[in-house]
């Protein structure tokens, strides 16, 4: 007894030694910053968002705006975004990653000046649409960067650092709206938006002389040399960077002898059984993000404020910081359990969804019976929902349910689509709100929320961190 108990505890140790070393390794710290870069990127697109909403408020008075006007230059950033997502994989492939990223961030720059010291409406949009090809490409190619320069195993963590970014980026746009509201009426929308070049500024500086080109990129080329400095950065030993450089190379090998550009659409165009259904639950994924009523919730949040009878502006920007900072501090929380053993994917995309129904719900109750406190407590509640899953987990889902042979195109696939659903939802969503009235639009949104629901309740399989 004595023998087999002493046997027990030595197999127990050794089972918890197997297990430790089974554990990966977390990525080096050189990772991680050049993945914190990139996602400055992520953060254009939200300050854009932030910025926009309050400007919207002040341009529609300075420029006499119609609804119909505001709605198409608020939806024109997405709707030209998408060819912008399908350009950016040829365009990153031909000049390489970094040069993408600047190329994206100076044609955000310069979307921000032109927007900013426009004197009509024509130029508002040419300087819109600007913005909307630099957001295309860039939103493609920060999750490509950091995938490419990422372990495998951190991939999917280090990617979703891009919606942390987004939420970040929105949060300093709203706070931009109360900082310079207080300046006159005539150019404070000016330097509101202005202000949006600096983000670029930045991510232009970091692309040229901080961040390196991905190993993938630089081998595909045959930059050799330069592809094994960054190796050596980006592992933590000589025998990972080997075998990483091996698995690169074997990769771009089947690439260039198997499957051609054409050849790899034809497996998202015809697609097998099951890759048919990966890619259809990641696509469902990607437009019942926007569906659920998310970029009109945040660019309209202070005229929705005006329609629910809130007309001072301090209030109405206050307020909408609040919700973004109520998005941010959700959004953190929810990093801590998306790889917990009890949480996972699926139950968090459950609680999100049905919590923004029970949000859109509450915010068309308070319009029905005009309590503006009950709709403002909606509309932050709201922002809080979408960080518990459907903000996170969409992309994060795209970067690790999707095979490696289809990711790229998919996810280009599922940013496109995303983008479309954003635009279709911002061009009618004010116009709706007048025909429908607050009430019958919310519950609009309350019916898509409750059919998303539902189809990730059959459809969305149990899933946790690979």
């Amino acid at each position: 007894d004595h023998i087999r108990r002493k046997m027990a505890l030595q197999e127990k140790k050794e089972q918890k030694l197997a297990m430790n070393k089974a554990e990966p390794e977390p990525p080096t710290r050189y990772v991680v910053q050049m993945a914190l870069c990139a996602c400055v990127n992520s953060a254009l697109l939200g300050y854009d968002t932030g910025v926009l909403s309050g400007a919207l408020l002040y341009l529609r008075d300075a420029m006499n705006l119609s609804t119909a006007q505001i709605e198409l230059l608020t939806s024109s950033m997405n709707f030209i975004a998408i060819p912008g997502c399908f350009l950016a994989g040829t365009i990153a492939d031909a000049i390489g990653r970094t040069k993408t990223l600047f190329a994206a961030s100076l044609t955000f720059l310069a979307g921000a000046l032109l927007m900013a010291g426009a004197q009509d409406y024509g130029t508002l949009f040419f300087g819109r649409s600007l913005i909307g090809i630099g957001v295309g490409c860039g939103l493609s190619i920060d999750p490509l960067y950091i995938a490419e320069i990422a372990p495998p195993e951190f991939r999917g963590k280090l990617t979703s650092y891009s919606e942390t970014a987004i939420n970040i980026g929105i949060l300093a746009g709203y706070v931009s709206n109360v900082a310079f509201m207080w300046l006159p009426d005539a150019y404070n929308w000016r330097v509101m938006l202005a202000m949006g070049a600096l983000p670029p500024f930045v991510m232009m500086i970091l692309a040229t002389f901080v961040m390196p080109d991905t190993p993938r990129w630089l081998l595909s080329k045959g930059k050799q040399d330069e592809a094994e400095v960054v190796l050596k950065k980006i592992t933590r030993s000589e025998q990972e960077a080997r075998n990483t450089e091996r698995d690169i190379k074997a990769s771009i090998a089947d690439e260039k002898t198997g499957l051609g550009w054409k050849e790899g659409w034809k497996k998202i165009l015809c697609p097998s059984k099951v890759i048919g259904r990966m890619l259809s639950l990641t696509l469902w994924i990607s437009a019942l993000q926007q569906l659920c009523g998310v970029d009109v919730i945040l660019y309209y949040a202070p005229i929705l404020m005006e329609q629910g009878g809130i007309t001072d502006r301090l209030y109405q920007l206050g307020l909408t910081a609040l919700a973004g900072l109520a998005k941010v501090s959700v959004l953190f929380i929810t990093m801590q359990y998306l790889d917990h053993k009890n949480a996972g994917r699926r139950p968090l995309m459950l609680l999100s969804y049905a919590n923004l129904a029970i949000s859109t719900t509450l915010v068309a109750i308070g319009f029905a019976v005009n309590s503006v406190g009950l709709s403002v407590f909606g509309i932050i509640y709201f922002c809080g929902a979408f960080s518990i899953g459907a903000g996170p987990i969409c992309w994060l889902m795209n970067s690790e349910v999707l095979p490696l042979s289809v990711r790229a195109r998919g996810m280009t696939l599922g940013c496109s689509l995303n983008r479309l659903c954003s635009a279709l939802l911002q061009t009618v969503f004010l116009s709706l709100t007048e025909a429908a009235t607050p009430v019958g639009s919310f519950m609009f949104l309350t019916g898509i929320n409750l059919f998303s629901f539902i189809y990730l309740w059959f459809l969305m399989p149990e899933y946790a961190a690979p």
